[in-house]
């Protein structure tokens, strides 16, 4: 837990253990940061009922490590970006 992204990964980091298959960011409506091993069971209902704290987002990344996840997250939501432009981009160049 964190203040910041940078405070957080400061505080060190832990291999996720075995039986936990995601890695959950929590960021608070204020600056407040905490980084978690958790379930993809519980990024999937989060993100699904996330209306329900307005102002707090959860991310989740697949990796077992959750300060190794900040910059991955970040490749994943342009790749995320590119993947949805790609088929645009092949239709305009194939008229």
């Amino acid at each position: 837990m964190g203040s910041n992204d940078e405070d957080c990964n400061q505080q060190g980091s832990a291999t996720c253990p075995s039986h936990s298959d995601a890695c959950a960011l929590v960021r608070g409506q204020g600056s407040g940061v905490m980084k978690s091993c958790s379930y993809k069971s519980f990024c999937s209902q989060a993100n699904s009922q996330g209306y329900r704290s307005p102002g707090v987002r959860v991310h989740c990344c697949f990796f077992n490590d959750c300060n190794v996840t900040a910059n991955a997250s970040k490749l994943g939501g342009s790749l995320s970006y590119l993947l949805l432009l790609l088929p645009l981009l092949l239709h305009w160049i194939s008229i």
